[in-house]
C-alpha cells in the first residue's frame, strides 16, 4: 500500500478498545480490502469518530497508511444504519469474522465488500441464519473455494444419490470413495446449498427449508471454512451463548 493518505468507502468489521482512550478496528474497503487502524481518542463519550465507529457501519474513511495498522484521520457515515438486534448482531459477527479469516490485509476484492454490505443490511430484514449461511458460501466462492457438487470429487461419478462432503477435497464423494471423517451430504443438502450460493441478495426469493437439510448444510459449511482457515470461528461460541439463554 502506498505512504499516502487515502479516503474509501468501508464497511467495519470488528472495533475493540485500545489502550486507554483510542480503538482498534478493522475494515473492508471497496478499492483497499481489509484494513485495520487505529482510531486515536475514539473511545471518548464524545469524541465522532467514536460514535460513528461501530461494527457493521457503512462509512467513508480517510486513512494514513502505517507500518502495521493505518492511522483514522476522519469518517462519515455513507448512509444511516438501522438498529439491528443481538441476534442479529451475533450472526454480523460471524460474517465479520470469516471475512478477516480468509482474506489478508490489502487484497481488494469489490465483489466482497458488496456482499458483506448487503448481507449486513439484510440481517436487519431477513432470516439471519439463511442469510449469513448464505453470505459464508458465496465468501468461500469468491475467495476461490466454490464447493464442488456436481460429482463424485474423486471419481467423477454424478451426484444422483446421497453421498458425503469432504471438506478436504471440497466437494462431494460417493459412497464408494468418502471416508470416515466426511460429513452425509444427501440430495436435499445439495439442493439447499445451491440454493444458497446463487441466492440474490438484491432481490432475495422466498423458499421453505427444512430443519435437518439445514443443520447437515451447516455442518458442511463451518467444517470446511475451519478447513480453508485452519482456525475455528470465535463468534460461534457466542451465538450459541445466546440461543442457550434465550432458549
Amino acid at each position: 500500500m502506498s505512504s499516502e493518505v487515502f479516503q474509501d468507502e468501508a464497511v467495519i468489521l470488528e472495533v475493540r478498545n485500545w489502550q486507554t482512550a483510542d480503538k482498534y478496528a478493522v475494515c473492508f474497503c471497496r478499492d483497499h480490502g481489509k484494513v485495520p487502524f487505529i482510531a486515536y481518542g475514539a473511545a471518548y463519550p464524545k469524541s465522532t469518530s467514536g460514535r460513528l465507529v461501530q461494527p457493521f457501519a457503512h462509512l467513508r474513511l480517510t486513512l494514513m497508511p502505517g507500518r502495521r495498522v493505518a492511522t483514522l484521520r476522519s469518517c462519515e457515515f455513507v448512509e444511516m444504519p438501522s438498529a439491528m438486534d443481538i441476534e442479529g448482531m451475533a450472526y454480523g459477527t460471524i460474517i465479520a469474522e470469516a471475512v478477516e479469516q480468509l482474506l489478508g490485509d490489502e487484497e481488494p476484492q469489490q465483489a466482497v465488500f458488496e456482499l458483506v454490505l448487503s448481507a449486513f443490511g439484510l440481517l436487519r430484514e431477513r432470516n439471519k441464519r439463511l442469510v449469513t449461511d448464505s453470505t459464508l458460501l458465496k465468501l468461500l466462492s469468491l475467495c476461490g473455494f466454490t464447493p464442488l457438487l456436481d460429482h463424485c470429487t474423486t471419481c467423477g461419478r454424478p451426484m444422483d444419490a446421497d453421498g458425503y462432503f469432504s471438506p478436504v477435497q471440497g466437494g462431494f464423494l460417493c459412497q464408494d470413495c468418502s471416508l470416515e471423517h466426511d460429513l452425509p451430504l444427501s440430495v436435499e443438502d445439495r439442493q439447499l446449498m445451491e440454493t444458497l450460493l446463487t441466492l440474490d441478495f438484491s432481490q432475495p426469493a422466498h423458499f421453505t427449508v427444512r430443519g435437518k437439510e439445514l443443520m447437515e448444510v451447516e455442518k458442511i459449511i463451518y467444517r470446511f471454512l475451519t478447513f480453508q482457515t485452519d482456525r475455528p470461528l470465535r463468534s460461534l461460541d457466542f451465538l450459541a451463548q445466546l440461543k442457550q439463554a434465550t432458549s
